[in-house]
């Protein structure tokens, strides 16, 4: 299918399917309207009575930009064109999934909200587990401002929420774990309400687990139960990933990465029309990010190997780590190095750059580089992919081989591909307007302010140009109705 007939798909998509809020489930919903039905913003509140905001893994602007003929997402093209869309967003580095989620709340780079990577690093060496709790996140977050101003928050699937004093909360957990399913998981730190809504949803299929269509229909469905009780959060935070396995097995362009933000943007349109379903859409601030761009890869570079050449690191008979003096966490596009002392760190940039001048596929990143850009200070330095290029944490196989990832992020900032998008509606908005860049530490400081709570000790700046309450102080509380049972 052309990319045409994908939008178009798209949005014959929006018009028969609309998830039906308090149905606990996707279904027909009646006189349903595609979400390019906007309310205008001129005229409306200087703040949103609640803010949804969306990520959705790989989000790049080509995709809801045309260029030429119809967007690749017509939804998050329609919120874009009559509120505010960016033609670039900067993101953190690394530029990677969990250091830009953290960073979109709290808008502080990794070297100071402390998650510096996808994966946890210890003695052990590079785990396969995420750093998926509240406990790793330094700073105000914007659940923390919103419920300091007396409001009420929803985070569903969104990382580094686990044990977060949510109150609507469903932690990201991990889908590595074979054999578990995903409401088995989230029974310890799960919401009931929530719990249950998900169950209802459909969450104890295998299919809604791994990321992928289901998981996200799942979401949506309990997302829209939230929006839809009495009354709803007043920020609701939420994370899409089924493009995330789609950009894992096919580079970013291909049909089958192309439908999957197609498919996405659908789910886009059923929080719209579930808004609309509860006269809520004309209330409500709506914001989708990206948290990185991709690029496509074809060849993995395992540091870990010359490491182990040199003596750095001691594998046993099975090529399983034995214990570490120096040792490299990858990022995708990048990788750190960390190492136990200063002379073991000399031994290790020695011998990387060595390989990376007889490979050509990357180059070593001072100290200095690194703490210029924000990434994490614990490292000794870094390393660079070339493009087509990309790390990972492999031991036993060679420096250089086929990668097992179609694409990667994670990339240098220089490397301008490495851009999120960035869309926004709602009313105190000024749109249109089109943003020629922003940053990702800009997103948490100004939706903070459109919503009147305060961030404190972010290292973002609102972009007050966006909002038509710019000069309105900061307001607390939120005036929070009495919660009712859903469904009452």
């Amino acid at each position: 299918m052309s990319a045409r007939g994908i939008a178009r798909a798209g949005l014959a998509l929006i018009g028969a399917v609309v998830l039906a809020c308090a149905g606990g489930g996707p279904r027909a919903a009646g006189g349903a309207r595609p979400v390019g039905e906007l309310p205008a913003l001129g005229g409306t509140p200087l703040r949103p009575e609640r803010l949804v905001l969306v990520s959705l893994h790989g989000l790049e602007p080509e995709h809801y930009l045309a260029v030429s003929g119809e967007p690749l997402m017509p939804n998050a093209a329609a919120l874009g064109a009559a509120g505010v869309a960016a033609e670039s967003m900067q993101p953190v580095f690394p530029a990677a999934s969990y250091p830009a989620h953290a960073t979109l709340v709290t808008g502080l780079p990794p070297a100071r909200h402390g998650v510096a990577a996808d994966h946890r690093l210890d003695e052990h060496g590079v785990e396969p587990e995420r750093p998926d709790q509240a406990s790793a996140l330094a700073g105000v977050t914007l659940w923390k401002a919103v419920a300091a101003a007396g409001g009420s928050v929803a985070s569903l699937d969104w990382p580094a929420t686990g044990g977060a004093p949510i109150a609507d909360l469903l932690p990201d957990l991990d889908a590595t774990r074979r054999g578990a399913s995903w409401t088995a998981l989230m029974a310890p730190g799960t919401a009931p309400r929530v719990a249950a809504l998900a169950q209802r949803a459909g969450a104890a299929q295998p299919a809604s687990w791994p990321p992928g269509p289901a998981h996200d229909a799942v979401l949506v469905a309990v997302a829209c139960d939230l929006l839809a009780a009495a009354p709803p959060p007043q920020l609701l935070l939420l994370r899409l990933t089924q493009t995330e396995a789609a950009l894992a097995a096919a580079p970013p362009g291909s049909e089958s990465v192309r439908q999957a933000f197609a498919a996405a943007d659908v789910e886009i349109g059923r929080l719209v029309g579930c808004l609309r379903a509860h006269d809520r859409l004309a209330t409500t601030g709506i914001v989708v990010v990206g948290d990185h761009g991709t690029l496509p890869v074809h060849t993995a570079i395992r540091a870990n190997r010359v490491l182990a050449d040199v003596g750095l690191l001691v594998l046993d008979a099975n090529g399983a780590l034995l214990r570490w003096d120096a040792l490299a966490r990858s990022n995708g596009g990048s990788a750190f190095v960390y190492a136990k002392g200063p002379e073991l760190a000399v031994l290790a940039r020695q011998a990387l750059e060595e390989s990376a001048r007889e490979s050509g596929a990357f180059r070593v990143m001072s100290a200095d580089e690194m703490l210029r850009d924000g990434a994490d200070p614990e490292a000794w330095f870094g390393l660079a992919a070339a493009p087509g290029y990309a790390f990972d944490d492999g031991l036993r196989e060679s420096v250089l081989g086929p990668a097992a990832f179609a694409s990667a992020g994670g990339y240098a900032p220089d490397e301008l591909r490495m851009a999120a998008g960035f869309v926004a509606w709602g009313p105190g908005l000024r749109g249109p307007l089109r943003i020629p860049a922003l940053r990702q530490l800009d997103v948490a400081p100004t939706l903070a302010r459109w919503l009147g709570v305060s961030l404190e000790g972010a290292e973002g700046r609102a972009l007050v140009g966006l909002l038509r309450g710019a000069g309105a102080p900061v307001v607390a509380p939120i005036d929070t109705p009495k919660r009712r049972p859903l469904g009452s």
